[in-house]
Formats: structure tokens, sequence, C-alpha cells
């Protein structure tokens, strides 16, 4: 969701050369995409600066480069403290634009000191070694190519609730039943996709479809080769998480299932006739930046979603 904001400031610097700083995580998102002249990563985000060997070289190679301006999309104060130590003097800052009644698309464009009523697309641009290995991957997979992508993350915290019982879950029995359903009305082909957290939640799930096993790429794949499998489906249905708006990014039709998050700030930006959003409404939902998100016991929001309607 900041790729908008990365186009919008080559739109009005076509000349500029533009730097990107992201985590280790997201690198492989933007490797290939042409706006970006120079990608920095940052591996440990909440080690303090002073003993954050990675922080103090981080540092230093922004202050060899110079910068004229540096737009900051955290909320963080101390992702705006490693930019004041690399001498940027001009920081437009995310937190004194934002509103928060707008999509995050929109305010991250706003935050880079445009104000554009029809926003740039997100975009990934994928590298040709990807798209090879997703075509590998899934060439004897029958059509209609249908992911199901059950995790969004592993647990910050060593304390925090498992993915199949979190806020965003939808449980291994549900994506069961919606597989079989697909498979049944329409013959496809089920590919269960996620990180290596998500293997024994994606393999619990093949084993209870049953029959001919789904193509489970858990864990299987780079987070490029991921991308790369999605962008040659037929159709991913996906909780809120970062493969949804992958799919949407790269115009792969979408049914997200939609529970505790704030819809108008981060649901997935694209084609509308590519993109449906399944959701349940309930008294306690949105919760994200509630006390109740903390409490939470069920998350009957999700609950509440049937396979049946996924499917239908």
């Amino acid at each position: 969701m900041a790729t908008p904001a990365l186009r919008a400031l080559k739109n009005r610097y076509p000349n500029a050369e533009i730097d990107f700083l992201c985590s280790q995580a997201a690198r492989p998102l933007l490797e290939e995409h042409p706006a970006i002249t120079r990608l920095f990563t940052l591996t440990q985000r909440n080690v303090p600066y002073l003993f954050s060997a990675d922080k103090r070289r981080l540092v230093r190679e922004l202050r060899a480069r110079g910068y004229d301006l540096a737009v900051l999309l955290e909320s963080g104060n101390a992702y705006r403290q490693l930019l004041e130590r690399a001498g940027i003097t001009e920081i437009r800052d995310i937190r004194t634009t934002h509103d928060p009644k707008l999509h995050s698309i929109v305010n991250n464009i706003r935050a880079g000191g445009s104000d554009e009523s029809n926003p740039p697309a997100m975009e990934i641009h994928l590298a040709p070694r990807d798209e090879m290995h997703a075509a590998e991957m899934l060439r004897d997979l029958p059509r209609p190519r249908i992911g199901l992508h059950s995790g969004y993350g592993p647990p910050r915290r060593k304390s925090e609730r498992q993915q199949g019982e979190r806020l965003k879950a939808w449980g291994v029995e549900n994506f069961a039943r919606l597989g079989r359903l697909l498979r049944e009305r329409h013959n496809a082909g089920i590919v269960l996709t996620g990180g290596s957290d998500d293997l024994p939640m994606a393999s619990r799930i093949a084993e209870l479809i049953g029959g001919s096993a789904p193509l489970t790429l858990a864990g299987r794949t780079s987070v490029g080769e991921m991308a790369a499998v999605i962008g040659q489906l037929d159709l991913l249905v996906s909780l809120d998480s970062g493969p949804a708006h992958i799919a949407a990014a790269l115009g792969t039709p979408l049914v997200v299932l939609w529970g505790p998050a704030i819809l108008e700030q981060v649901r997935p930006w694209g084609d509308p006739a590519r993109i449906r959003i399944v959701r349940h409404p309930v008294f306690c939902a949105p919760c994200y930046g509630t006390p109740m998100m903390k409490t939470c016991q069920r998350n009957i929001c999700m609950e509440s979603i049937s396979p049946a309607r996924v499917a239908d």
C-alpha cells in the first residue's frame, strides 16, 4: 500500500532518484520496481538505536546520500529519529496529514505532498525467475486454479494466540469445507499458500479436503515466488492479509474474508470487478484500535461467515 505513494512521487519529480527503506520481509516485492533507485532494509526494527549495529549502519548509508526530502509513512517516532540522525532536514511525516476516514493508500500519497482524486494503483513487479518457478510448481494443476490463503503472519509475541485462534482466523474446517465445495462445483485445482508458520494449518486443511490432495505450497516458496504463484491463479480466497493485497495489485480475482479490521482504511485496493469482500456485520466490529480487540474471546465476525456463502 506504499507503492502508489512511490508512483505519485515519481510522477511529481520525474528526474528524482527515489530510494526506499523497508523491512527485510518486504524487500522481494520491491526489488524489481522501476521507480526505485536504491533499496535499503532494516532487519531489527525493535532494537534500540544504541544497541543496533544495523540501525547505525543504516544511518551512515542514508547520511551519505544527502537527501533533499524524506517521506515517512511509519507512525513510530523511532523511524523519524533515524531520518533526523541521517541529517535529513525536510521530512514529510504521515502523522501530520493522516485522516482516519481515508484509505491508507490515500493517506500515504497525502504524506508525500500529493492530493490525487484518482490515486495510482498498487504495483508489484515480479522477477522473471520467480514467475518461472511459479509456473513450474503449478504446471500439473488443473484449471481453474484456486488459491486458499489461511494465514496472516506469525504471532508477534510468544504469548499470542496461534493462527487458528486469532482475530482474523476462519478455522481449518471452514477452509476445508470451502475447498471441497470449489472442487465439487468447478473441478478446481486447489493451492494452499502461506509462509512456514502457516504450514501446519495448511497441511491440516489439505488432509481434511481429502481426495486428490491440494497442492500445498505453504512454507515452500519465497515471498517473491508466492507473489508469482498468486499472479498465475484464477482466484485467490484469503483472509485480510498481505497476499490479499498482492492479489489486488496483480489483478488476480480475489475473495477476501473480512472481520475485525477497518474496511475503509485497509481494504484491498484495485479493480472492483475483481475484488469481492465477504463480511458479516456484528456489533463489535471493527474492533481494531479499541479496547475490545484485546479482550475478544470469540471472533464472531469471522465465525459468522459460512463456507457456502464464500463459495457462492
